[in-house]
């Protein structure tokens, strides 16, 4: 700059003047006489907020702390309170820029940091006006005349790349703003069900926290939540379009109720009870505020459907007509109403898609091919366009965005494992979604006798995520589970003490509910390939899974050997409800066992009954095993634990997860009839129990860790 100007001649002390500015977006900033200039017209911004911002468009795209600003601006010896000063003057700044702290598009704060100009910015520039040096005679006039015509060139180009550089940047939309994923509220306890309020504002959300345990919404910027409900089983909140009310579920003893509350607070008002759906997620408003959609079931739970609710007179209409034994939940509106989306799996778990459906009725369409899980509700993007759903398709469970229109899903950038329930806001280009962390153990529980512990549980196997499921070899020497350590559910095994484990299946899917056969050279698990359910059978001195023959487009699942071996008992909802069945591995059809329900089943010691749980129903039942009449001998494990139990000689062991102190490890003794407490749990337990051979340790699962937090996604597009 220097060398040019001392080439034109330019004396900047005498008659010269340098202007520094920085363009952005419509706006300048004359850096030199601290003005800022919005197309031309002049703004309102002087002072320390002129420096502030002058400062950081020094720095585009970098973070300028707080602590810079207060040496640069505020000098040691200012007396002044520089935390209420600097917020006053970056609020001016946004104020004359028409920038907006939740949404920005030139600052961006990075709370307690400092701040950082997220713009595109062009500058500064430097003009100057130079006057000609006087000469005399022919030459002088000869030498005016050149430097005349060069300076009317000069002054054309210029002229000409000016309008040029201004007709593209005032036509150039600004750059986007960089993606900001920052916690919501950071309040104790699980925090699940996200779901954003119409004018973006405000997200409701529910709390299982013990006694904080219920709905609460709050304000996006960190205002303290405000408390709508006090029960620990309200789930799935859902704003009316006017944001004056907040719908949601109750779930209670085996039902599902729905009710509203005022979005201030106030008195609940009870819409709607139904029988509990075994996927209960989901409930959405119409955005005209008609229409309540909700996931709603027959008494079998074996059949379930999306329906529409009216909020004035409580009356229903049936939506979608799943099949067999589908199961649709988890509905989501489209932002003009046409059109719903919602989840389709089956009653076995795990295999789940996307589909939509006109809100009028017709045929519903597949979006998805994944036969996968999908946790939460999906919700549409606000231009209608795509829809944005949680899936374990790629491993553990992320945010995907599909077209509503079908097409190959993709990631929602920005976003990490393990991300469900999302709620993409109709206005502010916000996200806010639900982030999962659990870490869960094997423990071992040593037995005096049968009725009585030797000790403390002991911690057999412990790691991030999930050990489910246990069951021991024949010898007792060793125990096989199904672990998603690596991402996927597949099927290891560790020596009796937890050490020594290697991992048996890699099927990147889910594999689970593994057992060992009698002889100990087999193991038999169920696996979802594609679209249902299957038994598969592993030898386990090496090779691959087989597929085992059942009973084709059903689910079949639970495996458990009869005890000499030769025959598989296992569950399948073909023909409409779950029954226990019984295949030879000799190559014989599969053979109808129960005609009233059942999922799980295993033969006594004795070889006279059959011992079995049911889906719809909790306890444990038996029949004869060569055929007669069942009875109802145990009101214990719950309807959703059937796995939780294990026979011996002379009674049963089960879990029984009641929450709270009554969690425990029990024996219900044949003999007696008696129930005897072994062991109390500080954390409920959940997914399986084991009793060694010879009787001396049991195995179970309990989760000692389940953490929820509401992550917010910012610029979010």
């Amino acid at each position: 700059m220097v060398e040019f100007e001392a080439l034109l001649g330019v004396d900047m002390d005498n008659g010269g003047r340098s202007a520094q500015i920085d363009r952005f977006g419509v706006f300048e900033a004359d850096l030199k006489t601290g003005e800022l200039h919005r197309n031309g017209i002049r703004v309102a911004l002087q002072g320390q907020p002129f420096q502030i911002c002058a400062i950081l468009l020094e720095h585009p795209g970098e973070l300028v702390t707080r602590e810079e600003l207060r040496q640069r601006v505020w000098p040691e010896d200012t007396f002044v309170d520089f935390d209420q000063a600097l917020n006053a003057a970056v609020a001016k700044i946004r104020i004359a820029l028409g920038d907006e702290a939740s949404n920005p598009r030139f600052i961006e704060t990075l709370p307690r940091r400092g701040y950082r100009f997220i713009a595109a910015v062009d500058g500064p520039s430097s003009q100057a006006l130079a006057p000609c040096l006087p000469k005399t005679g022919f030459e002088g006039l000869r030498a005016r005349a050149w430097w005349t015509s060069a300076g009317a060139i000069s002054l054309a180009l210029l002229c000409g790349a000016a309008v040029w550089w201004f007709w593209r940047h005032q036509t150039a939309p600004p750059p986007l703003p960089p993606i900001e994923v920052v916690p919501l509220t950071g309040m104790p306890g699980g925090e699940y069900s996200p779901a954003f309020s119409p004018d973006g504002n405000q997200v409701a959300f529910a709390i299982d926290s013990g006694e904080d345990s219920g709905i609460y919404t709050t304000l996006v910027g960190g205002e303290k939540p405000l408390r709508l409900t006090s029960n620990c089983c309200d789930c799935c909140p859902t704003w009316s379009p006017d944001g004056r009310q907040v719908a949601f579920s109750r779930l209670s003893q085996g039902t599902l109720a729905i009710y509203v509350v005022p979005a201030l607070g106030g008195s609940e008002r009870r819409l709607y009870q139904a029988p509990l759906p075994p996927f209960c997620h989901g409930l959405d408003w119409s955005p005209d505020g008609k229409v309540l959609a909700y996931a709603d079931t027959q008494a079998d739970k074996t059949h379930t459907w999306i329906a529409l609710l009216s909020p004035v007179d409580s009356t229903t209409r049936r939506l979608t007509s799943p099949s067999g034994q589908e199961v649709d939940n988890s509905p989501a509106f489209s932002p003009d109403g046409s059109t719903v989306a919602f989840v389709r799996g089956i009653v076995a778990g795990v295999v789940s898609d996307i589909y939509v459906m006109p809100t009028a009725g017709g045929s519903a369409k597949r979006l998805t091919f994944d036969n996968t899980w999908i946790d939460g509700s999906p919700s549409w993007t606000p231009d209608g366009r795509e829809i944005v759903f949680s899936s374990t398709r790629g491993g553990l469970a992320g945010l995907w965005r599909v077209s509503a229109s079908g097409g190959t899903p993709r990631p929602v950038a920005g976003v990490g494992a393990v991300a469900i329930a999302p709620s993409v806001s109709r206005k502010g280009n916000q996200l806010v979604y639900q982030r999962m962390f659990s870490k869960s153990n094997l423990w071992r529980l040593p037995l005096q006798d049968e009725t009585h512990a030797q000790g403390p549980p002991v911690v057999v196997r412990s790691e991030k995520g999930g050990n489910w499921r246990p069951n021991f070899s024949p010898d007792g020497k060793r125990f096989v589970f199904e672990s998603d350590r690596l991402g996927y559910p597949e099927i290891w095994t560790c020596d009796r003490d937890g050490s020594r484990c290697g991992q048996l299946t890699s099927l990147r899917g889910t594999a689970g509910a593994a057992r060992w056969s009698p002889d100990g050279r087999s193991i038999a698990f169920e696996f979802r390939p594609k679209e249902h359910s299957e038994v598969y059978l592993l030898e386990v001195g090496g090779g691959s899974p087989r597929l085992l023959p059942t009973l084709p487009g059903a689910d079949n699942g639970g495996p458990n050997w009869s005890r000499d071996g030769r025959s598989i008992y296992f569950y399948s909802d073909q023909g409409g409800s779950f029954q226990l069945w019984k295949m030879q591995l000799n190559g014989a059809p599969p053979v109808q066992v129960t005609k009233n329900g059942g999922v799980f089943a295993a033969e006594s010691v004795d070889g006279r009954f059959l011992y079995y749980s049911k889906f719809e129903a909790p306890g444990i039942w038996r029949m004869p095993l060569h055929g007669g009449e069942e009875i109802h001998i145990l009101d214990q494990p719950a309807g959703d634990d059937w796995f939780n139990w294990a026979i011996t000689r002379n009674g049963i062991y089960f879990l029984d997860s009641t929450p709270g102190p009554k969690a425990a490890v029990k024996f219900f003794h044949f003999a007696t009839g008696r129930t005897i407490t072994l062991s109390t749990f500080g954390n409920s337990p959940s997914i399986g129990l084991a009793v060694s051979p010879d009787g001396r340790s049991i195995l179970y699962h309990q989760t000692e860790l389940a953490e929820s937090s509401l992550v917010l996604v910012k610029n979010f597009r």
